[in-house]
């Protein structure tokens, strides 16, 4: 917005409060998120014409192909693609390209010699392309044992409340239960032989309410440890699954999983240098802000102000007289 009082300079906009807001604006602008989804779909639209290039990267009938050709034509094409683009200098669209190559030197390499093997899928790939419900259904238990673990450690902070009565006890209340139960069991047995020490049948309500308390307590844990029994046995369990799934997939479906993945590598290494960029704007705007948020004529009203305050004090202490 315009500065009162001239039209040569700029000031942020009110809701910029301090330097800390300016990340939230930055990173949700809707702007910032629609050239990026521009630049990306262009990157897409590139890599579904540069595929046949890729796929004919392949050795064939005992014929090699050639990685340094590839990159030459790939890089040239990448560059004049994203010739016009504001998002990334060429420098970065170049550089972003020879480090998603360099990455994969080996695997193109090997392309190149010997085909589309499957012993280039590297083994999270095949697990996710082969066995997702097993990877689904690790996730879920990841996800439980975090909750269970976070809320047995949060039972032994101090001023803890159970306000959602998830049943966890603290570590001392749970000694201090079973020393309890242990005593209401003992005094059950010694009223049920002796009526003159009392009614049993109390001592034996208490025993079974302290024992449900420790129950659901006890289930919770008893959960968390079975999980990372199962989590453990399926993680034992994947080289097997790995090695049984490579051997069955052959050159055509090896293919499509390679090429996906490097798909998916490409468009995470230009995202990083998107992200980069971002992170050097918003850099660049807090440094602005720093210089420029706070105007000459504020700082010195400010020191006037000051100084005015400070003068009143020395009145009033009778150190100055006007």
């Amino acid at each position: 917005m315009a500065r009162p009082g001239t039209s040569e300079y700029l000031d942020f906009d009110p809701e910029v409060t301090d330097r800390r807001a300016l990340a939230a604006l930055v990173n949700g602008d809707d702007s910032v998120t629609a050239a990026h989804g521009k630049f990306l779909k262009a990157l897409e639209t590139w890599w579904t014409k540069s595929l046949p290039l890729v796929e004919a990267l392949a050795a064939n009938g005992g014929k090699k192909g050639n990685v340094y050709e590839l990159r030459r034509a790939l890089l040239a094409s990448v560059e004049k693609t994203f010739t016009a683009n504001k998002m990334l200098t060429g420098h970065q669209v170049r550089g972003a390209f020879a480090r998603y190559v360099d990455e994969l030197k080996a695997d193109l390499k090997s392309i190149a010699a010997s085909g589309w093997g499957a012993e280039l899928i590297p083994d999270a790939d095949i697990l996710t392309s082969q066995f997702p419900e097993v990877l689904a259904e690790m996730e879920t238990k990841r996800t439980r044992l975090a909750e269970l673990a976070a809320l047995l450690s949060a039972a032994d902070e101090e001023d803890y409340e159970d306000d959602d009565d998830t049943g966890v006890l603290p570590g001392d209340q749970v000694r201090e239960l079973k020393a309890k139960l242990k005593e209401a069991r003992g005094n059950a047995k010694l009223a049920k032989r002796d009526p003159g020490l009392g009614d049993w049948s109390v001592f034996q309500k208490e025993a079974d309410a302290i024992e449900a308390k420790l129950a659901r307590h006890k289930a919770l844990e008893d959960e968390a440890k079975q999980l990372k029994s199962e989590l453990r046995a399926t993680e034992n369990k994947q080289e097997e699954l790995v090695a049984a799934a490579r051997a069955k997939i052959g050159s055509d479906e090896a293919r499509k999983v390679i090429v996906e993945r490097l798909h998916r590598l490409l468009v995470q290494t230009y995202e990083s240098y998107l992200r980069a960029d971002q992170r050097a704007c918003l850099g660049a705007v807090e440094t602005l802000h720093a210089k420029y948020a706070v105007t000459a004529a504020d700082i010195e009203a400010r020191r006037d102000a000051a100084s005015r305050r400070l003068t009143g004090f020395l009145k009033e202490l009778g150190y100055a007289t006007r």
